[in-house]
């Protein structure tokens, strides 16, 4: 008698971190089509695989179906180092100015689409969730943005009386360069890694292992030098991280307005160069799946 073919070929199990984002999508108003859900469910996997899960405190993958809201866009997927721990920042990211036609789930504009003026998105997280010696910043940046003074994939900046400032931030471009980079300082000028690309794409993190150790890294390979240079920092910002802006002032006033087109940030604790690694592997994977560049 021959074998069943359902038995021949077993139902794919979901990884418990997959389906409780698309729970969590649903919850908020949003949709996921099954095609998505198992693009993000073997990322997940690809991220417990890699050992890595306990890195992110916040991960948003821009996926989801559309609408009017963004709502499945705006759910980020892992908001903390494990699912049954201690989550940060909102449960789903404040959209400010995002409208429907800013993205596209698949694709070569697969996406989210600012706009350099008045969009970004808050995602409630604090910077000063992380030590200044073990945080990354990342952003898959899936088109080039203009050019300008610190224009902000993703960062927090707080500033205090006397011009005194504390920040953490990822950039595409430093001084009108096209040169991004990674801050991590407070009003010294010294705290940071400038990394010299001529198309400012891809996953873009940086990260700091030590208070006297930050890395910058495109597509999983380090770009720059190591910044040895120690912090007078005694924490991080105390203020919530923007996407496509930075959060410039006490009262949350943005800046540094991103036109790029984000497939992805996140936010967590400090990578080594294998761990940067694997996760663009996994980012890579899961572009190839939405058949985004």
């Amino acid at each position: 008698m021959p074998m069943n073919n359902r038995l021949m070929r077993p139902r794919q199990t979901l990884h418990p971190e997959a389906l409780d984002w698309r729970n969590r999508v649903v919850a908020n108003g949003g949709s996921v089509s099954g095609t998505t859900l198992n693009a993000v469910d073997r990322f997940v996997k690809a991220i417990h695989a890699a050992g890595i899960r306990d890195r992110f405190y916040r991960l948003n993958l821009f996926c989801g179906n559309s609408d009017a809201s963004l709502n499945a866009v705006r759910t980020p997927l892992f908001r903390g180092p494990s699912l049954g721990g201690t989550q940060y920042g909102a449960t789903i990211d404040t959209n400010v100015n995002f409208v429907q036609g800013d993205y596209a789930e698949t694709g070569a504009s697969g996406g989210l689409l600012g706009n350099g003026t008045s969009k970004y998105l808050n995602t409630g997280l604090a910077a000063s969730a992380m030590t200044l010696g073990n945080a990354h910043l990342s952003a898959y940046v899936a088109s080039t943005p203009s050019s300008g003074s610190f224009v902000a994939a993703i960062g927090a900046f707080q500033m205090f009386t006397g011009q005194t400032t504390r920040e953490l931030g990822l950039y595409h471009f430093q001084g009108n360069t096209a040169s991004a980079s990674y801050y991590s300082e407070e009003n010294t000028g010294t705290g940071f890694v400038a990394a010299v690309v001529n198309n400012p794409t891809g996953l873009i993190m940086g990260t700091s292992l030590t208070t006297s150790d930050r890395r910058f890294y495109r597509n999983g390979t380090q770009s720059g030098t190591t910044s040895t240079a120690t912090l007078s920092a005694t924490q991080q910002p105390a203020n919530s991280i923007f996407v496509f802006a930075r959060n410039t002032t006490t009262a949350g006033v943005p800046g540094g307005y991103s036109n790029g087109r984000l497939g992805a940030y996140s936010v967590g604790l400090g990578m080594t160069a294998a761990q940067a690694s694997d996760f663009y592997l996994a980012i890579l994977a899961f572009n190839t799946a939405m058949g985004r560049t």
